[in-house]
């Protein structure tokens, strides 16, 4: 592989060091990878008597053009787990539980399998793992569900789970695809035994993806079984939701452009403790492992790294090595990147100013503001809200002192988020009405389940990006009559025309970004 191709890199040892930027060393690399990673420090240059801790982000981004190169897409072995108990019954939930898995029938190939289980006390496979050919039995089965019993969670999962093991296909990309609406109150209900099921079944190469609807079910446990089982998490509030969903999870799916995914690194002796946002993670034997779900095209993602080293003498200071690797789903080849992290212990406090990374430094307090963030989420609903009255305003004040410095439009709507979010805490306490306090809970935490994934599409849009989100975006401004170009997911130049004059006409900030006021303002926030 050509390095400048996919990085400015490869310049002398010192000028990397300098701009924080370090090349990844590709082993019998292709000229377009898959997935390419990039790796930056805050501080390539460390004062010696400083203690201050050092981060470390490294990004990901999968190949935006189509993934297999005119081969046709993996297929997919995927299990529908359906929750059918008797909350189902409340605002029509099932029948749009049966629309959204129809359109799930549909979309799939023949080359694709697809089980189909429901669950309420007991648990039943309703369609064994097969190829998708009787879609019209499929789909007459799905409508005959009716809303019954309590909530076998787990043990519906587990079923879906087996399912998709029985065929397991190492060119697939197999899938379990959990919904419920309520709390797990049969069978396996213990928070650890679950995770504990749900990392033997990703051991066996089966993720799982998780779908909360409404307001009843308990958000931490389903976020956990898709971080656990390297999957995606969806909040879906109202039931007319799911389709989209459920489309959304399988676009992502058919565009599985890299899997089984290994990221670690391997500690120097330099390093006394290390600390990983946003993602899970496991040390042993001086190597932490962070588990990473599978990638599609187009997607960016970060993992910011917090160290803590000993300085030690003026000179090179190793930290030790990142290794990262995945399976081509396009070639099947095996694609494996490491690269030797290192920093410059210097005497000279200039030469480390001069050597800072701004944009790790962004990162770094977003990341730590979203940690804080969602430590206060926990608080207001255990009902603690003059701690997290007082929690907020010191976090905005921190945030905007750190912005005097920085500067960036992302710290700007991350603490316009958080004053949205204050004034609604606010609103609730003082003017409280049904199920306002777990909506906003629940809202919160999935924009915070993305942003510390370094995804923040759910509290801030801008020129240039593309996805779900900015689908959404269009559509809201279409049909609040400002805005007639495509629904293709691309912030276009048109489109930030479109929000500047919904920003005008509701006498907000016409910046052309769409952060929280404005997507609140569309009903998207």
């Amino acid at each position: 592989m050509n390095p400048a191709s996919v990085w400015t890199i490869f310049r002398a040892a010192a000028l990397a060091a300098l701009l924080g930027a370090i090349p990844w060393l590709a082993a019998g690399a292709a000229r377009n990878e898959a997935v390419t990673p990039q790796v930056t420090i805050d501080r390539p240059v460390v004062l010696a008597s400083d203690g201050a801790p050092i981060y470390v982000l490294v990004r990901f981004a999968a190949l935006e053009e189509a993934a297999h190169d005119g081969r046709p897409r993996p297929p997919v072995n995927l299990a529908l787990v359906l929750d059918r108990s008797g909350s189902m019954e409340d605002k029509g939930k099932l029948e749009y539980l049966k629309l959204a898995a129809r359109t799930v029938v549909d979309a799939l190939g023949a080359d694709d399998l697809l089980a189909v289980v429901e669950y309420d006390d007991y648990v039943t496979v309703m369609w064994p793992s097969a190829p998708v050919e009787a879609r019209g039995i499929i789909k007459r089965q799905i409508a005959n569900l009716f809303p019954r019993g309590a909530t076998d969670l787990v043990g519906g999962m587990m079923a879906g789970a087996k399912e998709v093991r029985a065929h397991l296909d190492g060119e697939a990309i197999n899938r379990v695809l959990l919904l419920s609406d309520g709390l797990a109150n049969r069978g396996v209900t213990d928070p650890w035994e679950v995770a504990g099921l749900v990392r033997e079944a990703r051991k066996k190469g089966v993720r799982i993806s998780t779908l909360g609807l409404g307001l009843e079910y308990n958000e931490d446990l389903m976020q956990a079984i898709a971080e656990s089982g390297g999957g995606h998490y969806y909040f879906v509030e109202h039931p007319n939701q799911m389709a989209g969903i459920f489309q959304r999870e399988l676009t992502s799916l058919f565009s599985t452009t890299a899997r089984d995914v290994d990221f670690r690194f391997e500690a120097g002796p330099a390093v006394d403790r290390l600390e990983v946002y946003g993602f899970v993670s496991e040390t042993a034997g001086g190597t932490t492992r962070v588990e990473l779900e599978d990638f599609y095209a187009g997607e960016v993602r970060s993992v910011l790294l917090r160290f803590e080293a000993r300085h030690g003498e003026v000179g090179n200071l190793p930290l030790g090595t990142l290794e990262f690797s995945y399976l081509d789903v396009g070639s099947g080849a095996r694609r494996t990147f490491s690269t030797e992290l290192a920093v410059t212990v210097s005497d000279d406090p200039a030469e480390v100013e001069h050597a800072a990374n701004g944009e790790v430094e962004i990162e770094a307090a977003l990341v730590e503001a979203e940690r804080d963030h969602a430590g206060l989420i926990g608080l207001f609903k255990s009902g603690e809200d003059e701690e997290v009255n007082r929690g907020m305003e010191t976090l905005i004040e921190k945030l905007q002192d750190r912005n005097a410095e920085l500067a960036d439009i992302r710290i700007a709507k991350k603490i316009e988020a958080l004053e949205v979010e204050m004034a609604d805490m606010r609103t609730t306490v003082a003017e409280p009405t049904p199920g306002a306090m777990e909506s906003l809970v629940f809202s919160s935490k999935q924009r915070l389940y993305e942003a510390q994934k370094g995804q923040r599409a759910l509290y801030l849009l801008q020129e240039g990006d593309e996805g779900f989100e900015v689908e959404r975006l269009q559509e809201a401004l279409r049909d609040a009559g400002h805005y007639a170009g495509p629904i293709d997911g691309r912030f276009s130049k048109a489109l930030a025309a479109a929000l500047r004059d919904f920003q005008e006409a509701e006498s907000v900030s016409a910046d052309g970004i769409a952060g929280p006021v404005s997507l609140k303002l569309l009903g998207l926030y």
